[in-house]
């Protein structure tokens, strides 16, 4: 009887470890998924922003119309469109269209809010937001180059 007694206690024991170890993997799955929910970061705003900054605005220099990135670097050196419209003004149209388009804020929407901003150092060079800007948020950023400078596009939708 005790050989069948020891094996019986040796089946327990094995029992008790897988479980801990468990217990263990799955607290550390937990613990990386939301990490990466708090960091804020998503494929889906990433995306955005990339085709946003590609998006070809109604602004034409030397009869090519601009990216929405080309019309930022413009509006960040006060340049003006073929057309003598304000390239800031441009910008700041182009942006609302494409937001409201995207990630429309209305009752029962996903979106509660957004923001766009595009910053160089300290200075914003246009920032447009809509909605309640607090709740769960995925964004991204991106790099702009500029002669003598760079400059910070980033996007944000709250949820």
């Amino acid at each position: 009887m005790k050989p069948n007694k020891k094996g019986q206690e040796e089946m327990v024991g094995f029992v008790v470890i897988v479980v801990i170890v468990s217990i263990i993997i799955l607290f550390f799955l937990v613990f990386s998924l939301s990490s990466d929910r708090e960091s804020g970061t998503s494929e889906e705003a990433r995306s955005f922003l990339r085709a946003a900054l590609a998006y070809t605005s109604s602004c034409e220099d030397n009869r090519e119309f601009l990216s929405v990135s080309e019309l930022i670097s413009f509006c960040y050196n006060e340049q003006r469109c073929e057309s003598e419209e304000y390239s800031c003004d441009v910008l700041n149209d182009t942006l609302k269209s494409l937001l409201e388009e995207s990630w429309p804020v209305a009752e029962g929407s996903r979106t509660r809010g957004y923001k766009f901003e595009a910053v160089s150092g300290q200075q914003t060079i246009t920032s447009v937001s809509e909605g309640n800007l607090t709740g769960s948020i995925k964004g991204s950023n991106q790099i702009i180059p500029e002669a003598g400078t760079s400059i910070r596009a980033s996007f944000t939708a709250y949820g």
